[in-house]
């Protein structure tokens, strides 16, 4: 029973996106909550984890065309500026938590989930919405 290059891409689409959404809310409850641990710690990348595992197991069980399909040019596009974008966002959070720990605004124990939290949602989040509306990249 081989797997259709759309049965490989749209659960990946939904595992990025499910899995950037859990970090969002993870760094979003840091920051209402001020717990450094708003949920439990390894939710986020247990999802990650679970994520990957059935993204594998998809490619793994597909034909080769199948897994070429689901590997195509639009697909490393929207990869790349996903790449892109998590590399530029987590680097970006430097320097602006560095401002907001220095000013006092927040401390060194929330900002590191937060920032942990949202460099992995920027990528996952980005990579989910470019492969449902690749018109947005």
């Amino acid at each position: 029973n081989m797997l259709s290059s759309e049965k490989i891409a749209r659960p990946q689409s939904f595992l990025f996106g499910a899995t950037g959404l859990i970090c969002m809310l993870y760094a979003l409850l840091v920051v209402f909550t001020g717990q450094p641990d708003p949920m439990p710690w390894w939710l986020p990348g247990s999802v990650g984890l679970l994520s990957a595992v059935l993204i594998f197991s998809k490619f793994h069980r597909a034909d080769p065309v199948s897994v070429q399909q689901a590997t195509d040019e639009l697909f490393k596009r929207n990869a790349a500026i996903a790449h892109r974008f998590g590399f530029w966002s987590a680097l970006l959070l430097y320097p602006f938590f560095g401002f907001l720990i220095a000013t006092g605004v927040i401390s060194l124990t929330l900002a590191f989930p937060i920032m942990g939290t949202l460099t992995a949602a920027a990528y996952l989040l980005s990579f989910a919405i470019l492969s449902e509306w690749p018109s947005a990249g």
